[in-house]
């Protein structure tokens, strides 16, 4: 085990909390949030609500006046006649905030929908003035069939107490997920209240919908609307992200439409009006999350991208710019070139100098083209982090290591796997492998990059960490982790209770050195050797104690400032696994603090 800063041992159930003495705390400047407001001939915005706040659906309009858009629009309807746009008030018997509520039946937009925990269910519109509806349309939701609607009566009311039956159906079935049934009835009044009362689902003990339509009978489609573009809390559903923020802070962009009819579907809106000349480096950035929608294997979500205008009257899709993967940086070429993955968070990036040096950005704008749309084409995205450099960091090519980011492949879930790796720090076939953890509990995800970050959004560190994990599915053996704790933290229980926050932007990642600045201003890194390491922890200013948790291990601090111990545990795969012994040195003398009563009780394994 490597060395840390000279602390004072204390052993608290099946940890070791090592104490920093008054006097040899390291001082440390507290991490802050970074800046919202770049610096001049740059922009950000991750649509947080210190942010730079962009437009709401707002049409691109060109220099002949018109808007630029055509076949395309924001809430496309998929019954003629619909009445949605009369529905104020939803309400439900019950539902599953923030995300799955009774108010997504009324989008029109098959990617969301309304969950309750239970077999049956009801939901009410409540409509502007009375209408008499003829006819009405389900859509069933993504999840297990079993949860889809059997047995329901559409029921009208113009006092929302006392309901007529009008429609009454059983034995209902859909033909996939997201798939849609039209339904006729033959009412002849007009009634200010409907409901959807599902008697039975069909088997499941939850129920759920996508969409429910209603109709006036007519074949009247409302006019089209704008694209939608409009902040929002980000995208429920990804494989390997947290659902409902955005890929860095708690908000995002939301982009969605539809075709009007087969052919050509396109639309641009501006988003944010800005001053940004463009030198030799200048770069454009952004995050993108298409989602799968309506299980549309054409990924009509893909077809979109940012647009750039300049005050010559220019565009930057006019100007052939390459992704950094060399396609087309337009709409329609992210889409065809099947560069962005669905339901994932994407990094786009262009270097703007090579094609618009000299111009300067007077609007940032939000593309969408898809040549090939149909008239069923809907879509649905997110955006987020938009950035406009002006020099981007380069690395510093001294040492070849700096090239490195160990944290690849680490955004990955069982879901999904870009690589499932961990950030090793290790020399080449070294003794040991060296990792941050967040989940110090884990015998196989120990650290996840975004998927089990805290409510703000962020990862939450449960230590620096000894791996011997060759991948998740077979399993780590041997680990054990450290954790630096600052003032009264907590120093038993589990490795959950002492996590702290930080932002992969303080992180330096790389082969031989790890190194993380946390929020509370705790600094911790450390550096590997062919069969050791060495871990380093700076406190922070201010903090009378600080302390080490040693955890899954058992652990004997010597008076000396040496420690011995073993660790003794794997992974269900850690065949032939034998026991890891560690020992170590701190850096300083330490001095010994008075030992807390130990707890009445240990947990099992505790010696």
């Amino acid at each position: 085990m490597p060395p840390a800063r000279s602390l004072s041992p204390r052993l608290v159930a099946a940890t070791t909390a090592l104490l920093l003495p008054v006097g040899l705390l390291v001082a440390a400047p507290l991490a802050s949030a970074a800046p919202n407001t770049p610096p001049p001939g740059t922009f950000g915005s991750s649509f947080e609500a210190a942010d730079p706040r962009p437009a709401t659906s707002t049409v691109e309009v060109g220099a002949n006046g018109k808007p630029v858009q055509a076949n395309l629009s924001g809430t496309p309807t998929t019954l003629p006649g619909s009445l949605l746009d009369q529905v104020g008030a939803v309400t439900a018997s019950k539902d599953h905030p923030p995300n799955e509520i009774a108010a997504n039946l009324k989008d029109d937009d098959s990617s969301t929908k309304w969950l309750a925990f239970e077999p049956t269910g009801w939901v009410t519109y409540r409509l502007a003035e009375p209408a008499t509806v003829r006819r009405y349309s389900l859509t069933s939701a993504n999840d297990a069939p079993s949860r889809d609607p059997r047995d329901f009566v559409v029921q009208g009311s113009n006092d929302g107490s006392t309901w007529t039956d009008l429609d009454k159906r059983t034995g209902q079935t859909f033909g996939g997920r997201f798939a849609t049934k039209v339904y006729s009835l033959t009412n002849t009044t007009a009634y200010g209240y409907y409901r959807l009362n599902v008697t039975a689902n069909s088997g499941d003990s939850l129920v759920q919908l996508a969409d429910w339509n209603i109709s006036d009978g007519s074949d009247v489609r409302p006019p089209a609307t704008p694209m939608v573009s409009e902040t929002g809390a980000g995208p429920d559903g990804g494989y390997t992200t947290k659902p409902g923020v955005g890929f860095t802070g708690l908000a995002a962009l939301r982009y969605s439409g539809g075709a009007e009819g087969d052919g050509r579907s396109y639309a641009t809106n501006r988003l944010f009006d800005v001053d940004i000349p463009v030198g030799p480096k200048t770069r454009l950035s952004y995050k993108i999350f298409p989602e799968y929608t309506n299980g549309d294997a054409r990924y009509p979500s893909t077809y979109a991208a940012v647009d750039l205008h300049f005050t010559d009257g220019s565009y930057l899709s006019r100007l052939s710019p390459v992704d950094q993967h060399g396609y087309p940086l337009t709409a329609g070429g992210q889409g065809a070139s099947k560069v962005l993955y669905a339901d994932q968070w994407n990094a786009v990036q262009a270097d703007l100098g090579t094609v618009a040096r000299g111009k300067t950005i007077d609007r940032i704008l939000l593309a969408y083209d898809n040549p090939q749309a149909a008239g069923d084409t809907r879509f649905q995205g997110w955006l987020d982090d938009v950035a406009v450099t002006a020099s981007p960091a380069s690395i510093d090519g001294a040492r070849l290591t700096n090239y490195v980011d160990t944290r690849r492949g680490t955004n990955s879930t069982g879901g999904f796997s870009r690589g499932n790796n961990l950030p090793i720090t290790a020399v080449p076939n070294g003794f040991n492998f060296f990792t941050p953890v967040t989940d110090a509990t884990s015998d196989s995800w120990e650290y996840q990059y975004h998927r089990a970050n805290n409510a703000e959004n962020l990862p939450m560190l449960q230590g620096l960490a000894i791996s011997h994990e060759p991948s998740p599915w077979m399993g780590d053996r041997n680990q054990m982790s450290v954790m630096p704790v600052a003032g009264d933290g907590s120093l038993t229980g589990p490795p959950s209770s002492r996590a702290l926050a930080f932002s992969h932007d303080d992180e330096t990642a790389r082969p031989d050195l790890y190194r993380v600045a946390l929020r509370n201003g705790l600094t911790a890194e450390m550096v590997p050797t062919d069969h050791a390491g060495i871990m380093r922890f700076t406190f922070p200013t201010g903090q009378p104690t600080g302390s080490l948790v040693f955890y899954n291990g058992t652990f004997t601090i010597g008076a000396d400032g040496t420690f011995t111990g073993w660790v003794d545990n794997g992974g269900g795969l850690s065949a032939g696994r034998s026991r890891m012994f560690v020992s170590g040195a701190f850096d300083r003398a330490r001095r010994r603090r008075p030992r807390r009563r130990p707890p009445s009780t240990s947990p099992p394994g505790v010696r």
